[in-house]
């Protein structure tokens, strides 16, 4: 087992420090002598952070990987550019992973903004894609997502993943707004693909490691929203929205003629509401998937599926919020579907039942917060638990740590499928 401050590490801390000192730069005496300067200047003020995480596994891994799960040093730089006709934004990554990748340069965003007329906003570049009213739960967002991330403990802001995209947003004089956003060339999530965490192969029956990579499509995507808010009554609004999607699923769920890992073309339908409801916020989302064969003779595609989500979420006494959804995954022409694919035992039920929870309790001014996120199917009959706490010691200084417990009754379900990649974390944080 690697020890979590090993030289290459502390290393990385080292060739990351000069950005925390690049940060008293921009200390208060410098902006109290040139106020007046910064106050009109239309550069935003840098600032970022500087982050160590490391992470194992708790039991060995059947398909030989190490126990080694996060290891990294990352720095965070953004800042932004505003003047009248124009915006500019960059947030950028630079980080050392010790068990995979190596170095990288990530940018999450760096994108610039204009208007085109009085009611229409443009974006274009690289940038986080969101909506859907899910948590944790993404029916109709259908933007890359970062699992590597999300399993291995990194902050929960890193599994919405960046892509280069236009995006376009008319707010209408109504009650009813768009947003457009066309992705030029389609990004797949980044899926476990078997490098950091192993999975289920149902050809050798057991958990493998193959470093799986599969060729994303070139083609473009376009996904479309139309929301707007209506009154309901008793000073209640309720948030209502339609989806559109046109292009890839987001994994390669599909197999291609030769028996190749594949991504299907997928269209999808879909629409959402958020209603105050007692004392809290109720939401309810649907979302139709129709998976499409490109070449018309290939039947082993992913199962076009009715997704329908209904959540819930409130206080339930000073500090503390419970959250609680159900999500149902009904697949379509099952019987049919099922009797092509190659390995039907280690198929989902037609229909998957899948139920969150989510308790949050804050204290000490909000400085320290204790979560548990948990996952568990009564059809698959697994479960992933993410209890974690983070304390911000002041305006510099945070720490985080937690657990990814996953199992399962079935090797072959999707948390199941898991079990040897439970894993618990910790992250410093630096901010600037």
């Amino acid at each position: 087992m690697k020890d979590p401050m090993s030289p290459r590490l502390a290393l990385m801390l080292a060739l990351f420090a000069p950005l925390a000192w690049a940060g008293d730069d921009w200390g208060d005496d410098e902006w109290g002598d040139n106020w007046e300067e910064a106050r009109i200047s239309p550069w935003q003020r840098p600032s970022g952070f500087i982050e160590l995480g490391a992470g194992y596994r708790l039991q060995s891994d059947g398909a030989g990987l190490p126990r080694q799960t996060l290891g990294e040093a990352r720095g965070r730089f953004e800042t932004g550019y505003r003047s009248d006709k124009i915006r500019g934004d960059l947030r950028a990554d630079l980080r050392y992973d010790d068990v995979v990748e190596g170095w990288q340069l990530d940018i999450r965003e760096l994108t610039i903004g204009f208007a085109a007329g009085d009611h229409t906003d443009i974006k274009v570049g690289r940038q986080v894609l969101t909506w859907g009213t899910g948590d944790f739960l993404f029916l109709n967002d259908l933007f890359p997502k970062d699992w590597q991330a999300f399993f291995s403990g990194l902050d929960d802001e890193y599994l919405k993943a960046p892509t280069n995209a236009i995006k376009v947003s008319y707010f209408g004089p109504g009650r009813a707004n768009l947003d457009l956003a066309w992705i030029p060339r389609f990004e797949s999530d980044n899926y476990l693909s078997g490098d950091r965490f192993s999975f289920y192969n149902p050809v050798i029956g057991g958990p493998v490691a193959p470093g799986l990579d599969v060729d994303e499509p070139s083609d473009d995507a376009l996904a479309a929203r139309i929301f707007g808010n209506a009154e309901v009554g008793n000073a209640r609004t309720l948030e209502w929205a339609v989806y559109g999607y046109w292009g890839y699923g987001g994994q390669p769920e599909a197999v291609d003629s030769q028996g190749r890992p594949d991504f299907a073309r997928l269209n999808s339908l879909g629409a959402s509401m958020v209603l105050p409801l007692g004392a809290g916020l109720f939401n309810l989302e649907g979302a139709w998937y129709d998976y499409k064969d490109q070449d018309g003779d290939n039947p082993r595609q992913p199962a076009d599926k009715l997704m329908l989500l209904a959540g819930y979420q409130q206080e339930l006494i000073t500090n503390l919020t419970l959250g609680v959804q159900y999500q149902l995954e009904h697949l379509r022409d099952y019987g049919q579907w099922r009797d092509v694919q190659p390995y039907p035992e280690t198929l989902a039920d037609q229909n998957r039942h899948l139920t969150t929870m989510r308790l949050d309790y804050r204290a000490m001014q909000e400085a320290l917060v204790l979560s548990l996120f948990a996952f568990y199917s009564p059809s698959d009959e697994d479960f992933y638990l993410r209890p974690q706490a983070s304390y911000r010691l002041d305006d510099n200084w945070s720490f985080a740590a937690g657990f990814n417990l996953l199992g399962g009754q079935e090797d072959h379900t999707f948390f199941g499928q898991l079990a040897d990649n439970s894993n618990g974390w910790l992250r410093v944080r630096y901010s600037y």
